[in-house]
């Protein structure tokens, strides 16, 4: 007994140090998750939805409007949270290299990220004097294409960015991104049900929210200023006392979130394993388990 106990603290420390769903929204498909706990068992579920938030060209900066938005419909069709297999993030697809030369601390912040490729590009522009190369750098680095010249995918990529800036030239765009529902059942020793929401704001801060139902009524909102893509503070309220914290998280393979308050201890957090997650925590004074199916 004894040794099944400590493997059992062994997984769940494990699998903290490695649950939030908002490490999924760059991943818009459905999901359906099982919570173990001593003496509970909940089923949860997590539907995306995908909104418009506001026109693309509110945000847009006087100088290279157009080929921006040229540039993002290409890049990321104008979903905030997009997310290359390489690695590239956000409107314009920073890779993490590029975004630490600009400066740009959160990829998938919309005004960090249009202000780091509006500078980026300025800077192409300015190095090769011609703006199919420099699109082309942008593509493929500048780098390669100051040593061996632009490729045919890269002048290719060109073309399709003018082709889209000079389609969307009188044409309002408008930002995608996505929010989880996250509707759940409880059973144990009391019966409860629920409903939690997770969303972006312009991916500069993110906001949660839910309501449990079972012998008495709880509810909670949480803000999540986020300080860059990968570590965001908590500041919020859960039945009307303050809470704080931090949620750190790589999408979208993991996440980490603490939060403290008046006699509220909550340290939550999921790892992805091939397909699915693995997720633990400690909440209300009692560890539980879990995974989720995407």
């Amino acid at each position: 007994m004894r040794k099944t106990l400590s493997l059992f603290l062994l997984f769940a420390v494990f699998s903290l140090l490695v649950s939030n769903p908002l490490v999924f929204l760059n991943d818009l498909e459905p999901a359906f998750s099982f919570d173990f706990q001593p003496n509970c068992f909940r089923f949860s579920l997590f539907v995306p939805l995908v909104r418009t938030i506001a026109p693309i060209d509110w945000f847009l900066p006087k100088e290279n409007a157009g080929l921006l938005k040229g540039l993002i419909k290409v890049e990321s069709d104008f979903y905030v949270h997009a997310l290359s297999e390489k690695g590239a993030k956000g409107l314009t697809q920073l890779m993490p290299s590029t975004a630490k030369e600009l400066g740009v601390l959160n990829p998938f912040n919309v005004f960090q990220s249009l202000d780091g490729a509006n500078r980026y590009l300025n800077d192409l522009q300015n190095r090769f004097n011609n703006l199919e190369l420099a699109l082309a750098a942008y593509h493929e680095g500048p780098t390669k294409v100051a040593r061996e010249g632009p490729s045919v995918e890269g002048l290719r990529y060109a073309q399709k960015v003018l082709k889209s800036a000079r389609a969307f030239e009188n044409k309002t765009a408008f930002f995608k991104d996505a929010m989880y529902f996250e509707p759940y059942v409880e059973f144990g020793k009391h019966f409860s049900t629920g409903l939690n929401f997770y969303l972006s704001v312009l991916g500069a801060a993110y906001l949660s929210g839910g309501l449990n139902v079972s012998d008495k009524i709880s509810q909670h909102v949480l803000l999540y200023p986020n300080i860059t893509d990968s570590l965001s503070l908590i500041l919020g309220e859960k039945d009307l006392n303050l809470v704080g914290g931090f949620l750190l998280r790589r999408m979208p393979d993991f996440s980490l979130q603490v939060v403290l308050g008046k006699n509220e201890l909550d340290v939550s957090g999921l790892v992805r394993v091939w397909r699915f997650y693995v997720k633990a925590g400690f909440s209300q004074q009692r560890f539980h388990v879990g995974f989720i199916f995407k």
